[in-house]
């Protein structure tokens, strides 16, 4: 499987385990910074990010830097000697560059195979909820109610400048299976296991979250990360943050194969008796 994985969100990483579902080990080529500007323009994230993120998702067996946009026969002859691939995998979505199909090649040989995507959520989604963000979105709202405007006409009492929490915009409907399925693999920690604790808001889920987390797995045995809930991240980090919801964020963070548990709608305070649980 390949892609740019530009911005890339827990809809591609539903990708990655639908595409490893149809075999045993999933090989992921990363398309080059220079191969996705020549097509489609340049990336908001560079290689090494777009790599640490593909790197780090728990479904992902192995990962291909430079990969050309479009794959042609002689990358495709490459990788299936290489790499021994007997599927190229692609979203239903049709992938077009100046005319012709990106995936002809594979498509020739036989070896394409097309999995849905992950309806509710895109790039192009989650780049509209960051247009909406207030230019006031980075004052702390704690003592203000969430949801109150900023800006109210004296003369008639309107609201000029309503905002919402940009989660509260996802049209991605989480369900129990779904929630299962990121969290495939996941057991509970032994008697001898140092266990690690460590919360955040996620939202965003990016290549920095993936590096601290990785560092976070390295001083124990078992990670679990805390998650917080909305209205808690709205009332520390801004007016309508966050910009994924809470379900969207747990997906985020379920993905990432450092972590071995989540903690859903965590508290802000670490109390004894919440350590003690």
């Amino acid at each position: 499987m390949d892609g740019a994985f530009d911005m890339m969100h827990y809809g591609h990483m539903n990708a990655f385990r639908l595409a490893r579902s149809l075999g045993t080990h999933l090989v992921v080529g990363i398309n080059s910074d220079v191969s996705i500007t020549q097509c489609k323009g340049a990336p908001l994230m560079n290689d090494q990010e777009r790599l640490t993120m593909v790197e780090g998702c728990k479904f992902v067996d192995e990962v291909l830097p430079g990969c050309p946009y479009v794959l042609n026969k002689d990358y495709l002859d490459y990788v299936i000697k290489k790499h021994r691939i007997d599927y190229v995998i692609h979203g239903d979505d049709p992938c077009i560059v100046d005319g012709k199909d990106v995936y002809a090649a594979a498509k020739e040989a036989g070896m394409f195979r097309s999995i849905p995507r992950t309806e509710g959520v895109s790039t192009t989604d989650i780049v509209g909820r960051m247009l909406m963000m207030t230019k006031e979105h980075h004052m702390n709202s704690m003592n203000d109610d969430v949801g109150k405007s900023f800006n109210e006409d004296e003369s008639d009492g309107s609201n000029k400048n309503d905002y919402v929490i940009l989660g509260s915009q996802s049209k991605f409907l989480t369900t129990s299976r779904m929630l299962r399925l990121f969290s495939a693999g996941h057991t509970a920690p032994t008697k001898d296991m140092k266990v690690i604790y460590m919360d955040g808001a996620w939202d965003m889920f990016h290549c920095g979250h993936v590096a601290v987390l990785k560092e976070a797995k390295k001083r124990g045995d078992y990670l679990i990360v805390g998650i917080h809930g909305d209205t808690l991240v709205n009332q520390k980090c801004g007016c309508n943050m966050p910009l994924m919801n809470l379900h969207e964020r747990v997906l985020s963070v379920l993905g990432c194969k450092y972590v071995d548990d989540v903690l859903i709608d965590a508290p802000f305070a670490i109390t004894p008796e919440m350590i003690d649980s």
